[in-house]
């Protein structure tokens, strides 16, 4: 505050102004010698594209449930087969036969396994023998499934008959099965009737087993929607439909019975077979077996509508995995008095040669399996296209 007569305060000087361009200037020549940490940027790899993609496609091989596409499958498929060939021909590799690492006697090269191949043909009756082989394996298999399918929905619907069988198919999924072969022999004789229930002992516990596991694991929330919506006990209704499929059992049975006598003594005419007790016990135990296991599925709509289709994707599953285990026990099926089969040819060459045919028809069983197995996974896709994830 200014007193009268006092000096007036000297007024403050301004402070010049600066222009906007030497102000920019200033902030410039600031941020040059106080930098602000730069953006976070990607880094930008000196490697060859190449050799990133090659490391992206081996670091998803040891990537945790890193699921592959489908060529991603295959081409690891073959990058597996080239490799075992690789190793055949290296263990097989040399001019000298005395030179190799392997004897050819035990271990022929591939070249000398694909030539042998006319021979096997034409000398062995490959494509009687694969036919031969192929109908006893579907005939025990499918007989298989025919009773311990249906079982095995009764067991996991009603757990005291699970527990009634626990112990049978503990037994029969622990037993081994080369023990079957002297068993069988005495039962059913040397003909085709041992070969086939050959393969029904060795495959029926391992059925039943995966068919109960596969209805046991259906929730139970869909039986409380069953109950909601009225599901009942229809008993006439079912033991008619069991009825007739215990019928069907009973033809199928007589009529493979009485074609495996025929077989077995082709010198017997029809009214001699009809004569024999044979196919009429199968018939009996094909129509007593089909009425008893079908019925109780047949006779409760919780079971019959709910149960059994809800686990059927599951049970095709198994079944087509099953087949291959099967396929593979023909080998032990044929090895006794059997002039036809892959696994008769087997025997012979393993004692009189040519070692060759061993190899070759290994590879014809692994690619007929692996066919049927195809066969049986397409149609899966196209009966259940909701089951995405079922096993390839």
């Amino acid at each position: 505050m200014n007193h009268p007569g006092a000096m007036p305060d000297d007024p403050k000087p301004e402070e010049p102004r600066v222009p906007i361009e030497d102000s920019l200037a200033v902030a410039s020549s600031l941020g040059e010698a106080n930098p602000a940490p730069p953006k976070a940027s990607p880094v930008q790899s000196d490697r060859p594209e190449s050799e990133s993609r090659l490391r992206r496609i081996l670091g998803r091989w040891v990537t945790i449930r890193d699921q592959p596409s489908e060529w991603e499958k295959l081409a690891a498929g073959l990058l597996c087969v080239v490799l075992v060939l690789l190793v055949w021909g290296f263990l097989t590799w040399g001019d000298p036969p005395e030179s190799r690492i392997v004897s050819p006697s035990k271990f022929p090269s591939l070249g000398e396994t694909l030539r042998s191949f006319p021979s096997l043909w034409f000398d062995r009756a490959l494509a009687r023998s694969t036919v031969w082989s192929l109908s006893r394996v579907l005939g025990g298999f499918l007989l298989a499934a025919a009773f311990a399918v249906p079982l095995g929905v009764v067991a996991a619907a009603y757990p005291r008959v699970n527990a009634f069988f626990r112990p049978i198919s503990i037994f029969g999924r622990n037993v081994p099965i080369a023990a079957m072969i002297p068993l069988t022999l005495m039962w059913f004789g040397l003909g085709e009737t041992q070969k086939v229930m050959f393969i029904f002992l060795a495959s029926v516990a391992f059925i039943f087993f995966d068919t109960a596991n596969s209805v046991d694991a259906v929730s139970n929330r869909f039986l409380d929607t069953a109950y909601t919506l009225g599901a009942r006990v229809t008993a006439g209704w079912g033991a008619r439909r069991a009825l007739w499929i215990g019928l069907i059992y009973a033809a199928i049975l007589g009529a493979g019975s009485m074609a495996f006598r025929r077989i077995e003594e082709p010198q017997l005419t029809v009214s001699e077979i009809f004569k024999n007790p044979g196919p009429w016990v199968a018939a009996g135990v094909g129509f007593i077996g089909g009425f008893l296991v079908w019925f109780p599925i047949q006779a409760h709509q919780a079971v019959r509508k709910v149960l059994f289709p809800l686990a059927l994707p599951d049970i095709v599953n198994s079944l087509r995995l099953l087949f291959g285990l099967a396929f593979g026990y023909i080998m032990l099926a044929e090895v006794i008095n059997s002039t036809l089969g892959l696994g008769s040819i087997i025997n012979f060459s393993q004692r009189r040669g040519p070692r060759e045919h061993i190899y070759l028809i290994l590879i014809v069983i692994s690619l007929v399996a692996f066919s049927i197995d195809r066969l049986v996974f397409w149609a899966q896709k196209r009966w259940f296209p909701y089951r995405e994830h079922a096993e390839s």
